[in-house]
């Protein structure tokens, strides 16, 4: 059975503190395990790279509500597909905060210095998005 992957990038509406990131995370990975989604919110420089997985409603019913979220602009849609299996299958919403390089390193992009750079060179080059999600995976701790 294949699940529905949605990944998106975003400029946060503000600066996000702590305190702001916890609760969009407990209100996330309540609403996500009644709609069984899991996956991945990473925040650096005041943006967001999400990646949503699940049945195809139940992830285009969630991206609808946050594009709509006024936390968030400039929303990009990095990739849309079916994939075989899910990447975060045991994080109903897991969170990473790496730095602008470590982000850039892990999309094969050494000479980016910034999280928008990174970013726009995700969605020129979608083909490096896997190569993110492993990374993301393998180097980083997720909480």
């Amino acid at each position: 059975m294949s699940v529905h992957q949605l990944i998106y990038s975003s400029s946060a509406g503000k600066k996000m503190l702590k305190p702001d990131l916890y609760m969009i995370l407990r209100h996330a990975r309540k609403n996500n395990e009644a709609r069984d989604i899991t996956g991945l919110l990473v925040y650096s420089e005041e943006n967001f790279l999400q990646i949503l997985e699940g049945e195809k409603e139940a992830v285009s019913q969630l991206f609808d509500t946050i594009s709509k979220d006024d936390r968030h602009s400039n929303i990009q849609v990095l990739h849309d597909s079916e994939i075989e299996q899910r990447s975060f299958p045991n994080w109903r919403m897991a969170y990473a905060t790496p730095s602008a390089k470590q982000l850039a390193q892990w999309a094969g992009l050494h000479n980016t210095t910034t999280v928008a750079e990174t970013l726009s060179s995700l969605k020129s080059q979608p083909n490096r998005i896997t190569e993110v999600i492993s990374n993301l995976l393998e180097k980083c701790e997720l909480s």
